[in-house]
């Protein structure tokens, strides 16, 4: 059974929130959307229909990420071409904005491709792998020998990778939760796999049933809507890298302006429209990635210890820079595109952060409010105790007093004695006197005993 005190310590540790920062640390400045002009458009066109615009950019982001081809990959110098799949999560209660926040970015970017898997649910690990398959005529290698397709090729119907571009919405977070929790479910596993663009899939006795998606093959955004309570769960995944892979907003916004601004229209040019069939490289600065390096190596020699939710930094702080140079028609990272990643990270942990604290304090509380219950019973059983134990006195001294009469008194005289609600307490009471040698029982009589 899960205790109270197993959940606190699951959560991991929060980083420190400074004395006099905001109510709501995590949202993205104001300076950062005037830096460049594509943020400055996804803020007006966020508030020209009254949404958040921390929700717009990382649904935009991540929507984003799902669309551009997958030849496009960032090189840092560790572990090969990387994937810039993108997962994000907005937290805040219902009705708060994240459907609606997100729902912007299909305005926003316009896809290209018109297999483009758009905004699709997510049941399964299997579904993930699923939204990338499809069936098509296979040569076979040999030819038709009669009839009226004599000299065509013959084919057959073969199940295999046939999409490579695809976002997954979930409008509440909790049921991904629970979808992931289940037995036998690989869906926690798939999105960790998808998060980096690790092969997907799965095989089976039956060829029908065998999914296979190689990894580097595919492109996938994921945004996910959380109440904050429900948050808690994903953050308990800390252990097998699970929230460390998703950038987290809150879904507010306090500078909504009470006019709302004009439509600025969808972004005319964007990464999703390159779609090429040769491998292209996003370059990173020497200095960044020496520092990457660095900090890898000192990890892997066991000289650096990283918190565990940060486990990912390097990554997703690459992927926002990779996507935020395509976002300006480069494949070159600059040293700007790195600051500007680092700001949103910085605002990611934020959130992530209050929430683990927010948990931290719901546990905390919980916790309280069992040891308060806890210590009321004690003490109204004590008070019950002493109450008896009064009452039970007061009938001791009231047998004794009736037991001196000459030739005593017997239990139905005591009984008729005594208010009703004292009569069930009479045999403890008569019992406790003779106990202490006050009377002597003989059959159904009670006497006082004498010197």
């Amino acid at each position: 059974m899960t205790t109270v005190d197993d959940i606190l310590a699951a959560l991991p540790a929060p980083a420190a929130v400074p004395e006099g920062g905001e109510e709501r640390p995590g949202l993205l400045p104001a300076e950062f959307y005037a830096a460049r002009p594509v943020f400055a458009h996804i803020k007006q066109a966020a508030h020209s229909r009254g949404r958040p615009a921390d929700v717009l950019f990382y649904s935009t982001l991540a929507r984003l990420s799902g669309m551009i081809s997958p030849n496009i990959a960032i090189v840092t110098g560790i572990s090969g071409r990387g994937s810039m799949n993108v997962f994000a999560a907005a937290v805040g209660p219902s009705g708060s904005g994240k459907s609606t926040g997100q729902s912007g970015a299909r305005e926003l970017i316009l896809p290209m491709d018109p297999e483009f898997r758009d905004g699709l649910p997510v049941g399964t690990g299997e579904g993930i792998a699923e939204m990338f398959m499809g069936t098509v005529d296979e040569p076979t290698g040999e030819i038709h020998q009669r009839g009226p397709y004599k000299g065509d090729p013959v084919t057959r119907k073969v199940r295999k990778q046939v999409r490579h571009n695809g976002y997954i919405y979930i409008d509440e977070g909790q049921t991904m939760a629970t979808l992931a929790m289940r037995q036998g479910s690989t869906l926690a596993e798939t999105l960790r796999r998808a998060a980096v663009g690790e092969a997907l899939g799965q095989t089976n006795a039956s060829e029908e049933r065998t999914r296979y998606v190689a990894p580097g093959s595919y492109s996938l955004g994921l945004f996910v809507g959380f109440q904050p309570s429900t948050a808690v769960p994903l953050l308990n995944d800390a252990s097998t890298g699970t929230p460390q892979r998703f950038f987290w907003c809150w879904a507010l916004d306090p500078t909504i302006p009470d006019t709302p601004p004009e439509w600025p229209g969808p972004i005319a040019k964007h990464p999703g429209q390159i779609q090429t069939a040769d491998p292209i490289d996003v370059l990173f600065p020497e200095r960044i990635r020496k520092m990457l390096w660095a900090e890898k190596t000192a990890r892997n020699r066991g000289e650096l210890e990283v918190a565990e939710l940060d486990g990912h930094a390097g990554l997703m702080k690459a992927k926002a820079a990779g996507l935020f140079a395509l976002m300006e028609g480069r494949y070159e990272v600059t040293e700007d595109d790195w600051t500007l990643a680092e700001t949103v990270w910085a605002s990611s942990c934020a959130v992530r952060d209050s929430l683990v604290e927010r948990a931290r304090r719901e546990v905390e509380a919980q916790r309280q409010a069992t040891e308060d219950a806890k210590v009321s019973v004690e003490v109204r059983a004590h008070m019950a105790k002493n109450e008896a134990d009064r009452t039970l006195e007061r009938l001791v001294r009231l047998v004794v007093r009736h037991s001196s009469q000459p030739g005593g008194i017997t239990f139905g005289y005591m009984r008729r004695a005594l208010e009703s609600k004292d009569r069930p307490h009479l045999p403890a009471a008569v019992d406790l006197a003779e106990e202490r040698g006050l009377v002597i029982v003989e059959d159904n009589t009670i006497s006082r005993k004498t010197d």
